[in-house]
């Protein structure tokens, strides 16, 4: 799921944005969070809320845009925060704190869709290569190839490599929507296997190259035969 923000005080654009942000044609899941003032958003990222998309307006009543974006790199260096603004002068000024692009008011559709187009496609290509959650408010990432599993622990998740594991908030129906298709398949209600990492699929059981057995449901095992077959096929390693 992508997790949006739009920061921006002035009801009339931030009505606008979020209509736009609203027709634009996601290929996941997101949520959408709206401040009036940045001291608001800064609370929210210190309470541990991440934000892959920040829209952040430069002028926020008495606050200073560059210095809620400063507030945010503090924390966090990985949302793509994108600047808004009626003055094109502002927007030279995001990139001193790593801006991914801007909008000028009252932003016009095309350009808002492809800057989205263009986080989009960006995030997905890093969740591809490295998974990336949050433990104690601290962003934590693993490549993906390094992943065995994913294991459902009621209202957690634990992530397993050779050489450790994790545990976070999350669900397995949301992480599955998250991850590659073509590298992670469900094949159970509680386990999500990295394919690049299974050795053979027997009947009910996938065997990992380390020799850890991972359980596979009865409805699911042609699925996750025919998902390791086309793998294979088409092989990363």
């Amino acid at each position: 799921m992508l997790r949006i923000a739009v920061c921006e005080d002035e009801e009339q654009h931030k009505k606008i944005l979020v209509d736009l942000i609203g027709r634009y044609p996601f290929e996941t899941d997101y949520h959408l969070t709206t401040f009036q003032f940045g001291y608001e958003l800064i609370e929210a990222i210190n309470k541990g809320i991440n934000f892959d998309i920040i829209f952040l307006d430069m002028r926020l009543d008495s606050e200073d845009g560059i210095d809620i974006a400063n507030e945010i790199r503090k924390t966090d260096n990985n949302a793509r925060i994108i600047i808004t603004t009626s003055l094109i002068e502002y927007a030279v000024l995001g990139y001193s704190v790593s801006a991914s692009d801007f909008l000028l008011k009252p932003f016009p559709e095309e350009k808002l869709f492809q800057v989205l187009q263009k986080m989009e496609s960006e995030i997905r290509q890093s969740r591809t290569s490295f998974h990336e959650f949050d433990i104690n408010n601290e962003k934590v990432f693993l490549k993906s190839d390094e992943i065995l599993y994913f294991e459902s622990l009621g209202r957690k998740i634990k992530v397993v490599t050779d050489e450790t594991e994790y545990e976070y908030y999350y669900t397995i129906s949301a992480l599955e929507k998250e991850l590659d298709p073509v590298r992670f398949v469900l094949c159970h209600r509680s386990y999500i296997v990295n394919l690049k990492n299974v050795k053979s699929i027997k009947t009910k059981t996938a065997i990992l190259k380390n020799g850890v057995m991972i359980p596979i449901s009865p409805k699911r095992n042609q699925k996750v035969y025919d998902a390791f077959t086309r793998y294979l096929a088409g092989s990363r390693e």
